[in-house]
């Protein structure tokens, strides 16, 4: 059945303690952050974590289309660092999605664009070198300056360049979003008839991991 659009959870306050604890002064409740943040491509059935300095009260979230599940709302007792951390759950539909949420002090709207369910860890897609490639124009490469690889979601994680014996070539390695990037530091060009292993290991938002190896040779010097 259709969600109707209007999704509610309650912070449960435990009971107990001293007649002291119902003096106690409610601290209001800001917005800190969004994980993945707003403006982010999230999975079908994946989650959002918002992140309050305090415990948030009467939250709720207002989906812009209709979910064909319960988008569930839970709130997190225990506290990230400083803050108290409610948890939107999927699945939600393929497409743009927004998000307004409400506390009993404020409101914030949160954007994302949804795709297809992630069944299953990140994989290499493609870039200036695949896998078992025997001819690298490695002058080509050298004066680009880069090797990029391509992957199949959002990632996070760390790749190198090492020589066909594992060790570190020395180009300076990032991962962001999409691709990875090693970039070359001048005096560690590729040479000729060499074999490279491009190795790493990433992660997608639901924490599978893959562990990348793209293995190439460079061409013969002309």
């Amino acid at each position: 059945m259709l969600l109707t659009n209007l999704l509610a959870a309650s912070l449960l306050v435990g009971c107990g303690g001293d007649d002291n604890d119902s003096e106690k002064k409610v601290l209001p409740a800001n917005f800190v952050s969004a994980n993945p943040p707003s403006g982010s491509r999230i999975a079908a059935n994946g989650s959002i974590t918002l992140t309050f300095d305090n415990p948030p009260a009467d939250v709720t979230v207002t989906p812009s289309i209709a979910m064909p599940f319960d988008l569930r709302v839970t709130l997190d007792a225990s506290s990230i660092r400083f803050g108290t951390t409610v948890t939107l759950h999927g699945p939600f539909i393929p497409g743009p999605l927004t998000l307004v949420v409400n506390w009993t002090e404020g409101t914030t709207t949160l954007t994302y664009t949804v795709t297809t369910p992630d069944c299953c860890a990140a994989r290499v897609t493609g870039g200036t070198v695949k896998d078992g490639d025997t001819d690298v124009d490695y002058e080509a490469v050298n004066s680009d300056g880069k090797i990029e690889i391509e992957f199949s979601e959002e990632v996070t994680g760390n790749i190198a360049l090492q020589t066909e014996a594992g060790e570190d070539v020395g180009w300076i390695g990032k991962v962001d979003g999409y691709r990875g990037i090693l970039e070359l530091i001048k005096g560690k060009e590729l040479k000729n008839e060499t074999t490279y292993t491009i190795v790493g290991k990433i992660s997608d938002a639901l924490g599978d991991e893959y562990e990348v190896r793209v293995t190439f040779v460079t061409r013969a010097k002309a």
